[in-house]
């Protein structure tokens, strides 16, 4: 008995120690629509420790206001097809994926969207037993997928209030067509550079709201923000 319990015990902690591991090539997707690209391809790569069983799928891009991804609301695009939707990759193995946009109407605006590479679940038998031990594959890449139309964006002030901590907050709305670039963002108040504020994870996207956090001692007006990129 004690044997077979060392035996278990051995293949379970083998099992967990073979964890798998892949990256994505390229790190952000692009189809530029202006262009008529509808399909794109990506690879796949497998890094090192067991087989990997992966997973995707192309979903809705959700973000909060302060512009974080948000985890967990996971709602798959209609607009896509992936294939394959699902490899089996062993230790040095490749493979490439192709994502065709299968939506229908003119695309006139820039869209986001996330492929998500989703390990799951590969069942190890044990020799010696006959328990089937499941070990969690549980690494998840979200790539950005997006649509370019070349279209530039236009970030418009909303509102402003005073916060805590002498900060206040200031929620723009980007109204342009195309994204706005946060390495590029830049903006003023009363002609003073702001450059030390939250708000600057992800692109805003035709019709999303951004809110900025930054030191100030008052709420600004419209009049006295300005945007650049």
């Amino acid at each position: 008995m004690k044997k077979h319990i060392l035996a278990l015990m051995c293949l379970l902690f083998t099992a967990l120690g073979v964890r798998a591991a892949f990256t994505i090539e390229p790190a952000v997707i692009i189809m530029f629509a202006d262009k008529g690209e509808k399909t794109a391809f990506v690879e796949i790569v497998h890094t090192g420790g067991g087989p990997a069983a992966i997973q995707f799928s192309v979903q809705e891009r959700v973000l909060d206001i302060d512009g974080v991804l948000v985890k967990g609301v996971e709602t798959k695009s209609a607009d896509f097809i992936v294939h394959p939707a699902e490899v089996i990759l062993y230790p040095k193995e490749r493979a490439t994926i192709q994502i065709q946009y299968k939506g229908k109407g003119k695309i006139t605006s820039d869209r986001a969207y996330v492929l998500h590479s989703q390990e799951v679940p590969l069942e190890l038998e044990a020799e010696e037993s006959s328990i089937d031990i499941a070990v969690k594959m549980l690494t998840n890449y979200y790539t950005v997928l997006a649509l370019d139309t070349g279209k530039p964006g236009k970030l418009v002030f909303v509102s402003s209030k005073v916060i805590n901590g002498g900060k206040i907050e200031l929620i723009a709305e980007n109204k342009g067509a195309g994204r706005i670039h946060m390495d590029r963002l830049s903006f003023s108040v009363g002609g003073k550079s702001i450059t030390n504020f939250t708000g600057k994870s992800n692109s805003i996207m035709p019709g999303q709201k951004r809110r900025f956090t930054f030191d100030y001692p008052r709420a600004v007006t419209e009049k006295e923000v300005r945007f650049g990129q």
